[in-house]
This record gives C-alpha cells, structure tokens and sequence, in this order.
C-alpha cells in the first residue's frame, strides 16, 4: 500500500497551517502581489516572516485571522 502526499489543488494551503509565499497568497486572496506588498507597507495586512533573504512568508494562521477581521467590519 502506497501513501500519496496531498497535491497543492486539493488542499487548501490556509487551512493547512503552512508558511505561505505571496505567490500562493495572491490568487488565494483575489489581490496582486504588488497590492499585498502595499498593505504590509501601510500597517493594513500582516506582518511577513523573513526566512533568508529571498525567502518571506506568512503565517496561515495570521491570514486566517487577518480575514476573520476583514468578515466581521
């Protein structure tokens, strides 16, 4: 018997408790890339984390709650 891993199209990578890149946060979240950035920038969406220096994620767990926020104003 043969374990499969899950694939990216069937699993959510919010629900995943993953480190999520802004090329997944993207189209996950309707925005561009260059829109994220901009929010960071005004304090209006979450803090990355810096992994090296062409390495930056984000929590799952942070966006979760970013967009729990953005439901309930």
């Amino acid at each position: 018997m043969s374990k499969t891993k899950p694939t990216s199209a069937t699993q959510d990578p919010l629900k995943s408790g993953a480190n999520l890149r802004v090329s997944t946060l993207a189209p996950r979240l309707g925005m561009s890339k260059s829109t994220i950035w901009r929010l960071v920038r005004e304090g209006k969406f979450p803090k990355p984390i810096k992994l090296s220096d062409k390495v930056t994620v984000w929590k799952a767990d942070s966006i979760i709650e970013w967009l729990a926020s953005k439901e309930a104003a």
